[in-house]
């Protein structure tokens, strides 16, 4: 595997992983065998699926603060045996792990996890009919392009595509943390951590005369349970595939998040919304393969842009495995939310199954299960129906809310002396003459190597060693100088 510039998206993604993410960029499928399996067969299938897709081989390294994509100094395993919890090390491997466990008599489970850098929604449906066809000695279809062809590819459409993303995103992004929900306003977390998670649709909806996909519907839904419960604009992040006629066969990283804002009209009825949401995503997608951070700057990197996302996806068919009864748990639940609250649905032939995946820190299991229900109450309800006259289950419900943090203390603005240290340092890294201090790290060219000399200058000079996710929180000279100072009275340095 040649050392190749990794995509955007992978960047962002590896620097929450430095921070600590836990399990939220992990992606499991889980597929269930009944019947009399050819045990070495299936795992021989395994090793080739492996192999066959050479970006499941990957691990990522900086190099003077780029980060490449490399082959893993451990590889992807493939294990006949109890279930372990993955043990992935992006810098060295391995990012991806076949298990298989029997289960009981003529029963086996096949359980297979990727890190999301290596590995999306639709790779699923690849790996899967991949695995199929390999056990059963059908013919695969043509390897995909070498990944870094795909990147680079891909880098010079996002480069053309620059200055009217720019322009584009100027007028509707805003940055928000607030989240809004059955049991009130609270402010969610930048970073990934533990999560849990609800059952929110089982069967698709009807859309009636709407005009609308199943996945707009969907979306609109969620936007006018937003507006309801709080905000006059409701934003949400969705997850859009940046795939073409080129990747279809690629294994990899291939998805985009962007936010849709919706603006409710006053009055305005649930089919006037559809409308609007329908048109706003459809603009979105015109730039989808675009992230947010290079058309406008300044996004700090965080689990997910906004507190409430959308993942959906349209899955192929079943696979077959000859001889066998199969069933596949196409969005197995990793433990880990990356925002306060994702819709994560997958629509197959005639089936919709949705979870609610959400933050315990800022949703109690009550509210989560309130907004599934909204939703389904949405969702079944005239396309005609203002607004306002929604009936939601969560209006005559009593919620068990999970606390409002606490604002943070203000801190005390850090010494002159230690704010011009912490700026001559950022200089000397980021070999600059000049940095203000307000100006964001990430604006300036820093990135995770630059984060790590940062915390090793700061540590032999004032002898306080600081998270990484300080510079997430506030990544100014001035927000880590005011955690210098904070530290240094903690540890009486």
């Amino acid at each position: 595997m040649p050392r190749n510039p990794a995509s955007p998206l992978q960047r962002g993604m590896w620097i929450n992983e430095l921070a600590g993410s836990g399990t939220a960029y992990q992606m499991p499928l889980a597929i269930t065998f009944e019947g009399s399996l050819d045990v070495p067969a299936l795992l021989a299938a395994c090793t080739a699926v492996l192999d066959r897709h050479e970006l499941l081989g990957a691990a990522f390294q900086e190099d003077d603060g780029e980060l490449l994509i490399v082959r893993a100094d451990i590889p992807p395993t493939v294990a006949h045996g109890p279930e372990q919890p993955p043990d992935f090390d992006v810098r060295w491997g391995p990012l991806a792990r076949f298990t298989l466990t029997e289960t009981g008599p003529d029963r086996h489970r096949l359980l297979f996890v990727a890190h999301h850098l290596v590995f999306d929604g639709m790779s699923k449906d690849i790996l899967v009919r991949d695995l199929a066809a390999l056990y059963a000695g059908r013919p695969v279809a043509p390897a995909a392009p070498p990944y870094g062809e795909v990147i680079q590819a891909e880098r010079e459409r996002v480069e053309e595509a620059l200055p009217a993303a720019e322009t584009f995103w100027k007028a509707r992004w805003r940055d928000q943390f607030e989240v809004f929900t059955p049991g009130g306003e609270t402010t969610a977390s930048r970073r990934p951590g533990p999560g849990a998670s609800v059952a929110a649709l089982s069967g698709l909806p009807d859309p009636g005369d709407l005009g609308v996909t199943t996945f707009e519907h969907v979306l609109t839904a969620l936007h006018a349970l937003l507006h309801r419960y709080g905000p006059r604009e409701p934003i949400i992040s969705v997850d859009l595939s940046t795939r073409g006629p080129e990747t279809a066969e690629t294994v990899g990283l291939l998805v985009n998040e962007l936010p849709v804002v919706a603006r409710p009209e006053p009055g305005g009825t649930f089919r006037e919304l559809a409308h609007q949401v329908r048109d706003e995503l459809r603009a979105v997608y015109g730039f989808r393969e675009v992230p947010l951070a290079r058309a406008l700057g300044g996004l700090s990197p965080r689990g997910s842009l906004t507190p409430v996302s959308v993942s959906y996806r349209r899955r192929g068919p079943d696979p077959d495995f000859p001889g066998l009864t199969v069933d596949v748990d196409w969005a197995m639940f990793n433990g880990g939310a990356r925002g306060a609250l994702h819709l994560q649905a997958v629509e197959g032939p005639g089936t919709l199954d949705a979870w609610l995946r959400y933050d315990p820190r800022v949703l109690s299991g009550e509210d989560a299960a309130l907004v599934a229900a909204d939703l389904r109450a949405v969702l079944g309800q005239p396309p005609d129906t203002p607004l306002s006259e929604l009936v939601l289950p969560s209006s005559g419900a009593r919620t068990s809310q999970v606390q409002p943090a606490l604002p943070a203390a203000v801190a005390a603005a850090a010494p002159p002396e230690i704010v011009e240290g912490v700026a001559r340092i950022w200089c000397d890294v980021l070999r600059l003459k000049h940095v203000g201090p307000h100006e964001d790290l990430f604006d300036l060219g820093g990135h995770s190597m630059s984060i790590i000399n940062i915390i090793a200058r700061i540590d032999k000079q004032y002898g306080v060693e600081l998270p990484m996710d300080v510079f997430f929180d506030n990544p100014t000279v001035e927000g880590v100088a005011e955690a210098v100072a904070q530290a240094s009275i903690h540890s009486g340095a």
